[in-house]
């Protein structure tokens, strides 16, 4: 009986396939990972943490103001009324959507000031997906902060509670 070269026989072969299968995936990861990096890295984690304490002031501000506010997202059209609070120096809002996790998905908008007092505008940008929305008047004094869910059947509650 004649036994052929081990590089003739079908097992050698199958064996050494699983690590050759196992590095070429494990470059192609690599390589993927590189090239698509997290969108949400902040290289300067100091100015951040002061940026973050600014905001907060915002938040405390908008507290002492007592502002709340019903938030109305129908399709394109978004709408803002005040339902506690002196909001009556305030002409325009700047409504800002942040995606938790794409940052394509993120947008901005400008509420104007209606004839009954309350703000609305219109966006094409507005998908059903989560969101953190943040309201703030054009002067920036104050800052409101809601986490959404769309689509949604009624108005969402903004209050000044920092969460």
């Amino acid at each position: 009986m004649q036994t052929l070269p081990w590089y003739k026989q079908f097992w050698p072969w199958f064996i050494l396939s699983i690590p050759m299968i196992t590095v070429v995936t494990c470059i192609f990861f690599i390589v993927y990972s590189v090239q698509k990096g997290p969108d949400m890295v902040v290289d300067d984690y100091y100015k951040q943490g002061k940026a973050i304490n600014l905001e907060l002031s915002k938040f405390q501000k908008a507290k002492a103001l007592y502002l709340h506010g019903d938030l109305m997202i129908d399709a394109d059209k978004v709408t803002f009324a005040f339902t506690k609070g002196d909001a009556s120096k305030v002409t325009a809002l700047k409504l800002a959507f942040y995606h938790p996790t794409l940052k394509e998905n993120d947008f901005d908008m400008i509420l104007a000031k209606n004839a009954n007092g309350h703000f609305s505008g219109f966006s094409d940008h507005i998908n059903q997906e989560r969101y953190t929305i943040f309201i703030e008047p054009m002067d920036q004094s104050w800052k409101l902060k809601e986490n959404i869910v769309l689509p949604a059947t009624g108005p969402f509650k903004i209050t000044p509670e920092y969460k």
